[in-house]
């Protein structure tokens, strides 16, 4: 027994000093689905080989079976996550089986049985709970349930925020106007653009401004894991958080839900904003109403073999932006300029979420399921504040997509395959009917707003593949993962019409209150009113070409991993990735830059110049990233 210890701590040891060695660095390809591992012993504890065991999905009834080896161990990868009744039996013991066994996605299930000898036509019951903990886990992450998902309150309905459950996560502010409503997330002290999502593994990322794409209707989703730090060689491309999420399925009974949420002006309670000129507030109670509905309904369109589900959100929201005091008082005195004050800027935001999925279980070796998500809102005003008028406006519009098809193939009871291909859409345009100078005060402004028109596209197309192979006490993964993105840009054309800036408010250039007889204003600064020489300080406007596309980029990543386990208390995971960004940062067109010719014509005579322009960038081939992750059980 010392001896036996005495090898488990040299083990332990050495596996420690390299993962003390090794850098596993955050990468988020993730595999939407689970794993389901276990021993079968009998009384004395002696393993049992060849003994059969059985899984058999709840909602479904799809099974897949298969044998221990000569240690006694079985185990089912890339299952779909849910859950399982598991039975197994053996020559000369009574079977045993355990029901309502709990997969959850990206990770790795233990369920032991202990056999008695008896008929083999006499089923025990097992009772005591599968292990919380994941026994063969190494990366750090959290799964979000669906008991949590369907049972806990959600502002805005977006999955996101119950990421907040995860250590190290927190909520941020939004970093682009396109992510006003989104769950913002900050992994261990880092932004949010780094957060990788994926919908049952396709890849639901902004490449332009980073974080998510598209939101799911809360309804339509079933479960999702958040990894914050050192992922398994099956991840990559992410340097935060890798967020998995999968979306709902049919099952033999029929299933479904509706909700609605509803609110009006009378429920708010009234805003108060700053008066300066009175030094006091001003109390307003702006329109606002909002109606937020949907449901969802699953079920077989044959048992145990077609299921299909479909979810629906609609949003309504006629709310708005009071103006400030000092702004209004001030933007009634500059209409003669074309100025259009309003108490309340309206911003109305409407919002459609649809999902639906198709499954087909074709055969006891091989399935497959159909998932399709789209989402479109559009609204007004979103650029605007309490210093804007009306038109200072603009208008939004999104449209996005996001669908996958997926084969799941158990060739053998220990080869298993599952090949995706998926697609990604996302359209957003902000721009404005006005096209008129901006002229600004310190207090109030109108005109074109600055931050239009912009416009962001994104087209992707996914392929992948993750083959599994359990060899004795080893569980090989491999596999590819391949994006192309034929079409990625847009415009962003900031400032399109003159900007007028002047230096003091029109009050005080017209000198009426509440500057009648401020020192300074009036007649005696400025004779000749808003036409006075001085009185605008700065005139600015875009110029040059607005957009950016980079066609054609493309994305491939490789995997190896080993999950070897070494002893029954302990699991080594060893595996490798490389990674190649194909001209995804459009390295091939930096010689038609602007400024990059430029600064090569300055090179001659300016040494930072030349170092900018001595090379230029290119893909880089080197992007290998090796894994090492341990997982030993202390109680056994």
């Amino acid at each position: 027994m010392k001896r036996e210890i005495g090898k488990q701590l040299a083990w332990l040891a050495a596996i420690s000093c390299l993962l003390m060695l090794s850098c596993a660095s955050l990468w988020g390809q993730a595999t939407a689905s689970a794993s389901l591992q276990g021993t079968v012993v009998d009384k004395s504890q002696a393993v049992l080989g060849k003994a059969n065991v059985t899984i058999t999905n709840k909602e479904t009834g799809a099974s897949r079976t298969t044998q221990t080896n000569d240690l006694g161990e079985y185990r089912f990868d890339l299952l779909p996550a849910g859950i399982y009744t598991v039975k197994t039996n053996a020559q000369g013991f009574s079977a045993a089986e355990a029901k309502n066994v709990e997969v959850l996605i990206g990770r790795t299930a233990t369920q032991n049985f202990t056999l008695n000898p008896g008929n083999v036509n006499e089923i025990v019951e097992v009772t005591s709970a599968a292990p919380i903990v994941d026994l063969e886990k190494t990366d750090v992450s959290t799964n979000i349930t669906p008991q949590q998902i369907s049972e806990l309150p959600l502002i805005g309905r977006d999955i996101g925020d119950l990421a907040q459950l995860a250590p190290g996560i927190k909520l941020a502010d939004s970093y682009d106007p396109t992510k006003n409503r989104y769950a913002i997330l900050s992994v261990n002290g880092q932004g949010g653009r780094n957060v990788n999502v994926t919908v049952n593994g396709i890849d639901n990322k902004d490449n332009t401004v980073g974080g998510p794409v598209m939101q799911l209707p809360a309804e339509a989703v079933q479960e999702f894991q958040i990894s914050t730090q050192r992922f398994s060689a099956v991840n990559g491309r992410s340097e935060g958080a890798a967020i998995n999420v999968i979306t709902k399925s049919g099952s033999n009974g029929i299933h479904g839900s509706a909700f609605g949420y509803f609110r009006d002006q009378a429920m708010n309670a009234a805003q108060k904003l700053p008066d300066p000129a009175n030094n006091t507030f001003t109390s307003t109670t702006p329109p606002y109403s909002r109606q937020w509905f949907g449901g969802s309904i699953g079920g077989p369109l044959k048992k145990e073999k077609l299921f299909a589900f479909f979810a629906y959100e609609r949003q309504r929201e006629h709310t708005s932006i009071a103006e400030t005091p000092t702004a209004l008082t001030q933007l009634y005195l500059v209409t003669s300029l074309g100025a259009q004050p309003t108490a309340a800027v309206p911003t109305p935001f409407f919002e459609n979420r649809i999902a639906g999925r198709m499954d087909w279980t074709i055969n006891s070796k091989h399935s497959a399921y159909l998932a399709v998500s789209t989402q479109g809102n559009n609204s007004l005003n979103d650029q605007s504040n309490g210093t804007f008028d009306l038109t200072e406006g603009n208008f939004t519009v999104n449209h996005m997509q996001i669908a996958n098809i997926t084969l799941n193939s158990a060739f053998s009871p220990t080869l298993v395959n599952q090949i995706t291909a998926g697609w990604q859409y996302w359209n957003n345009l902000i721009d404005t009917t006005t096209r008129a100078p901006l002229i600004t005060f310190p207090a109030a402004q109108f005109g074109t707003n600055t931050n239009v028109p912009q416009n962001s596209i994104q087209r992707k197309w996914q392929f992948k593949d993750d083959l599994t192979k359990t060899v004795g006490r080893h569980t090989f993964k491999t596999g590819f993962d391949y994006i192309w993105t034929p079409f990625m840009g847009g415009f962003f054309e900031f400032n399109p019409t003159l900007e007028i800036d002047f230096a003091a408010n029109p009050s005080c250039i017209l000198g009426v209150a509440p500057d009648a007889t401020t020192t300074g204003c009036g007649a005696g600064t400025f004779p000749n009113g808003f036409k006075t020489a001085g009185a605008v300080n700065a005139m600015t406007i875009a110029v040059g070409d607005p957009t950016f596309i980079i066609k054609d980029a493309k994305q491939l990543g490789l995997y190896f991993q080993d999950d070897w386990k070494i002893m029954r208390r302990m699991t080594v995971n060893l595996g490798i990735r490389w990674d190649k960004d194909f001209d995804f940062l459009g390295g091939s067109d930096i010689g038609n830059s602007r400024t990059f010719q430029e600064l090569q014509a300055a090179a001659p005579f300016s040494a930072l110049a030349a170092t900018l322009v001595s090379k230029q960038a290119t893909d880089y081939s080197k992007n290998f990233s090796p894994r090492i992750g341990l997982a030993y059980d202390l109680t056994g």
